[in-house]
């Protein structure tokens, strides 16, 4: 067994109403419950796939990591039991807060706040704060994570135990010829992007929709706002992903895009290297004075 698809995300904001605007107007994410202390947000028929937490300092909080089943989950723990690894259970009002029916926490070699889980529930049908075709999840799950690790071998040793697999390599020109490593779990080309660097840092999430008027539309939002754009809009060679980059109020970035290609048949799948990160676009950055 191993992991079906990233799940969820939580992240910490100084100003919520920041983070709403940002990912319900420019988005499309719907609000589906809103206090004081956090936001939840939904972005299809799951009752939401993330937190964003009132906090001091923005950043990451934790990435939650769908096991499929309780048999599943208990499979997971029992191999990173056998690794060794810190493992704690989640309480029922961490269950609750993330609407599933169980969760154990972990750390990566890096120190990534991991939340792995079963049962996730389901809503009624999205409603997106804006006219949109809506995001392209479902089984391959809320998008996709890249981390900067100082401990590559540890990481790739990590994942593959949880089941992920290499989709390909990038080589990374403007970090010094550093192989990125791009690995998948399910049909999305991949849930989780690896690359070596001289800290451990959470670079960006994807979320991908289901069509480019939607990120054509979004790009014009972001750039009429003055949002920080990190990477104008362009199109990588291995995934294929036509998308931009912008700074969210969490400090990270946020990659929105479409027409990812999928991994459909893993025996006829090739694992090949890239020198290039994009076939064109995805400069930066665009907008340097905001």
């Amino acid at each position: 067994m191993s992991l079906r698809a990233l799940g969820y995300l939580g992240a910490n904001a100084v100003d919520l109403k920041e983070w709403k605007d940002y990912a319900c107007d420019v988005f499309g994410a719907q609000v589906i419950d809103e206090g004081p202390d956090q936001l939840k947000l939904r972005l299809d028929d799951k009752h939401h796939r993330m937190t964003i937490y009132k906090a001091d300092a923005p950043g990451p909080r934790y990435f939650g990591w769908d096991a499929g089943s309780r048999a599943g989950l208990a499979n997971i723990v029992e191999r990173l039991k056998r690794r060794g690894c810190d493992l704690a259970e989640g309480t029922a009002q961490e269950s609750d807060d993330r609407q599933v029916m169980g969760l154990v926490k972990v750390n990566d070699p890096s120190g990534n706040a991991l939340e792995i889980f079963y049962g996730q529930r389901s809503g009624y049908p999205f409603q997106p704060a804006r006219p949109m075709a809506g995001f392209r999840i479902g089984d391959m799950g809320l998008g996709h994570v890249v981390f900067m690790t100082t401990v590559l071998d540890e990481m790739l040793e990590f994942y593959g135990e949880l089941g992920l697999r290499m989709s390909d390599y990038i080589i990374m020109r403007a970090f010094g010829d550093a192989k990125a490593h791009f690995l998948h779990c399910n049909p999305r080309h991949h849930s989780v992007a690896l690359v070596p660097g001289p800290y451990n840092v959470f670079h960006h999430l994807m979320l991908e929709v289901n069509g480019l008027d939607d990120v054509g539309t979004a790009y014009d939002l972001i750039n009429a706002r003055k949002i920080n754009i990190t990477q104008t809009l362009g199109k990588h060679t291995n995934d294929h992903m036509i998308s931009f980059y912008s700074q969210t109020p969490s400090g990270f970035e946020l990659e929105y895009g479409c027409n990812g290609r999928t991994i459909d048949d893993e025996d006829a799948w090739n694992i090949v290297e890239y020198d290039a990160v994009s076939y064109w676009g995805h400069i930066g950055p665009a907008n340097p004075a905001h």
